[in-house]
């Protein structure tokens, strides 16, 4: 994600702003961007602690707020950042890709804008167990929103206007060019089996077809009267396909059935907001990988209840987390990292304001990026023009 306008000054739990698509942008208006100027740690259940974010030695976490639960903190890079776009990590941990320069505008972000001209930034490859990092070549381009072992995905806005979609290798070499045409090409995901969804206008058009590539050709889903597909994302298990549709201020979750090829029209739909603006269904979207979900999921930030939700597309039922709640990462099929307003917690999924379960574990906004095998977890927060990655290890009871 990339800029949003804030206030200058205001109370952070009122006014953080989170805006997803590529990774996700968390803006805190205390100031500046999110939260304190260092990471919280606590050691021997004494409490929280201070410990600067460059140390590499890990600190042992007890707290005993509602539930003990003990963990290492493990500090593992400290990047130069735009200051609104938080990472992507590769999925073993290994590699982030972080947005080191560019404030897109919103017409850039949400590719409505027919004005020719760059409006992107750079991106950089961080190696995070080597401490080593390369630019990304390709001019200016916009951090994407999905990555698999081989990248991330990348979007370049180009001078005639239209917009391309690329694989970014986490190495940082050349990008791999995957849609280069003159259409513009957006909110990119990858899927199961090499697919590739992604949305689709013509460079004077204003809506957006859906197009899902398989092995055999492209599939094209009409934009819907008088409106427009975003943000398509396949569930975890790969046989749905749930996309944004936006249609004269009605948002909804549009769920597809995923066979040799995409339905052509929708199973299910689930209301999201009748007032809604672009703006609003581009903040819709939760960092949260779909794969690492559970089975038919999708995960999303209710925009008329402020909070996580999950959507179970086969029952058609949703459930909300907390109050608060911002973004999410699956640990098991029982416990989620939960950011919010104020903290990382640990937590079930409950519904309406419920919240006998949580566990905090971090104050201040942390947020998941990432899960792990053995209880683990990619972690980061945004500090003024940098971000802190770090790695949280759950560990067994005492």
């Amino acid at each position: 994600m990339h800029r949003t306008v804030v206030p200058a000054r205001c109370r952070a739990v009122g006014s953080l702003v989170f805006a997803f698509m590529p990774a996700v942008l968390f803006a805190a208006a205390c100031g500046g961007p999110l939260g304190g100027s260092r990471p919280l740690v606590a050691a021997d259940g004494e409490g929280p602690q201070r410990t600067d974010v460059g140390t590499r030695e890990p600190a042992q976490l007890v707290l005993a707020r509602q539930s003990a639960v003990r963990f290492r903190l493990v500090p593992l890079q400290t990047c130069p950042s735009n200051g609104f776009t938080l990472p992507i990590v590769s999925p073993d941990g290994a590699y982030a890709a972080v947005q080191s320069l560019g404030a897109a505008r919103w017409q850039t972000l949400l590719a409505s804008s027919n004005e020719h001209g760059l409006d992107g930034g750079r991106i950089t490859m961080h190696d995070l167990t080597k401490g080593t990092s390369a630019v990304v070549p390709g001019g200016e381009v916009l951090l994407g929103r999905s990555a698999d072992t081989r990248g991330c995905l990348i979007e370049s806005p180009r001078p005639d206007g239209s917009r391309w979609i690329g694989l970014a290798p986490w190495d940082g070499s050349e990008p791999q060019w995957l849609v280069q045409d003159e259409q513009v090409n957006a909110f990119a995901s990858i899927g199961p089996k090499d697919r590739l969804v992604w949305c689709r206008r013509a460079r004077e058009g204003n809506q957006f077809d859906l197009v899902v590539r398989h092995a055999d050709g492209e599939q094209v889903i009409p934009a819907p009267e008088d409106g427009n597909w975003l943000a398509p994302q396949f569930t975890g298990d790969g046989r749905s396909l749930v996309v944004l549709r936006l249609r004269d201020g009605v948002l909804s979750a549009c769920c597809f059935a995923v066979g040799d090829r995409a339905a052509d029209h929708p199973e299910r739909v689930l209301d999201l907001s009748w007032r809604a603006t672009a703006p609003m269904a581009y903040q819709t979207v939760v960092p949260q990988r779909m794969e690492l979900l559970g089975g038919a999921q999708w995960a999303f930030f209710h925009p008329r209840f402020r909070r996580v939700g999950l959507w179970d597309v086969q029952s058609g039922q949703s459930k909300l987390f907390g109050t608060g709640s911002a973004s999410i990462v699956q640990l098991d099929a029982e416990r989620f990292l939960v950011a919010t307003t104020d903290g990382l917690d640990i937590d079930s999924l409950t519904m309406g304001d419920a919240r006998s379960d949580a566990s905090r574990l971090l104050d201040g906004v942390w947020v998941p990026l990432l899960r792990l095998a053995d209880d683990r977890a990619v972690i980061a927060r945004m500090r003024g023009t940098q971000v802190d990655i770090a790695r949280l290890d759950l560990l067994p009871p005492n």
